[in-house]
């Protein structure tokens, strides 16, 4: 039995069930990234195992070497504290766009079936990104990210009550409420997950939170992953990711815990389920905020693009008027679905260019534009096919 739980609630591992109601995960078109194995966290060249005083237990293609196995029983004896960290290199962005290309490190959920008290079940489902770029005031990036969402089933084994995990809060409605898809034979709940900070919602709109507004969209690509059990590197109380810019005693920028060792919502999802945010007070702020907003928000961009091999050179030009001003550009350089490089310039020029270097040449390259003003309002989409210049 998993440490913590303390006879509360049993857990098995039911394929057929979990992939019966999997969620489908819809990204934006300018996503940042995507869900990835934690394989990537052991395998990537350049990251570490580091003790929570800052020692080198083990890492990538070295010795010792650091693996999911290690994660459970360290070399020479040596004790497992809660404050070790498992580090990323240094070029996270890169390794993670590279990873994304690799069939090795394709997204996986894992899910686990707990067994209630009352003969209901619920059915979690937890995903991990490499990275999370989301950030009040240049503040609260961190390495790793665990997001997650449950489903309560009733007593004949049906949807009931859904929770999506939110920041540190979740938000929770019964299933008429909820947007589902059928496929092979399964009903699954639809997950619009946020850019940049991951956070799951059950619609493509405005989502107001305390600190911060998210703005799922919805119109990139969908993610139908498999469903996998968790191994034993999830009893580890240790870090994903480095504890180097934390502030605030931990309280920002804090790289995750592994899912067994957060709280609440591994221990008894009937209380996390119950402390969910009221959906209908979300829905009615986000529209507010919304059409408040709308005249306001920034304008999209005007691009040209030019491919020459593994070179992208981008050509932009913001569209200014008083009242809708914009202030930061984000492009990301896409081949077909997968986004293949990305970039956010800060405070840009009313006119400038942008030159990507690529890992490898595109077979089927566009560029996406938006931009952002001062008070975080997102401007819509511009899509741009580049001319290729023959190589």
């Amino acid at each position: 039995m998993p440490r913590g739980y303390a006879g509360l609630i049993d857990t098995a591992f039911d394929r057929d069930l979990l992939e019966l109601h999997k969620p489908v995960l819809r990204y934006d078109r300018q996503y940042d990234y995507r869900v990835s194995s934690v394989a990537g966290m052991v395998e990537n060249a350049g990251n570490l195992l580091v003790s929570s005083g800052g020692e080198l237990i083990a890492s990538v293609g070295a010795d010792p070497v650091v693996t999911l196995e290690l994660l459970g029983a360290y070399p020479d004896e040596r004790d497992i504290h809660a404050l070790d960290s498992l580090c990323q290199a240094p070029n996270v962005q890169g390794d993670a766009r590279r990873m994304e290309g690799d069939p090795r490190y394709d997204g996986v959920l894992y899910g686990r079936v707990i067994e209630g008290k009352d003969g209901r079940k619920w059915l979690q489902y937890w995903w991990w990104f490499y990275f999370n770029p989301k950030n009040l005031l240049g503040f609260g990036k961190h390495e790793g990210d665990w997001e997650m969402i449950q489903i309560e089933l009733d007593e004949q084994g049906k949807p009931d009550v859904l929770t999506y995990a939110q920041h540190a809060h979740g938000e929770g409605r019964k299933a008429n409420h909820v947007e589902w898809k059928e496929r092979d034979g399964g009903l699954h709940p639809a997950v619009y997950v946020a850019p940049l900070s991951h956070a799951s919602y059950f619609e493509a709109q405005t989502q107001p939170y305390p600190g911060g507004i998210d703005h799922p969209y919805g119109d990139g690509p969908e993610a139908w992953l498999p469903v996998e059990p968790f191994g034993a590197w999830n009893e580890w109380p240790g870090h994903w990711g480095s504890r180097e810019h934390a502030l605030l005693g931990g309280r920002i920028g804090n790289p995750p815990r592994g899912p067994a060792q957060q709280g609440g919502k591994w221990k008894n999802p009937a209380t996390f389920q119950a402390k969910r945010f009221p959906w209908k007070f979300r829905r009615f702020a986000g529209r507010a905020l919304r059409f408040l907003g709308t005249p306001f928000y920034p304008l999209e961009p005007e691009l040209d693009v030019r491919v020459d091999g593994k070179r992208c050179t981008v050509e932009y030009r913001l569209r200014q008027r008083p009242w809708r001003r914009s202030r930061h550009l984000l492009l990301t350089v896409h081949d077909g679905e997968r986004v293949v490089a990305s970039r956010t310039v800060v405070c840009a020029r009313r006119a400038d260019k942008e030159v990507f270097r690529l890992l490898e040449e595109p077979r089927a390259p566009e560029v996406w534009g938006s931009t952002w003003n001062r008070v975080r309002q997102r401007s819509g989409l511009t899509q741009a096919k580049p001319a290729r210049t023959p190589t």
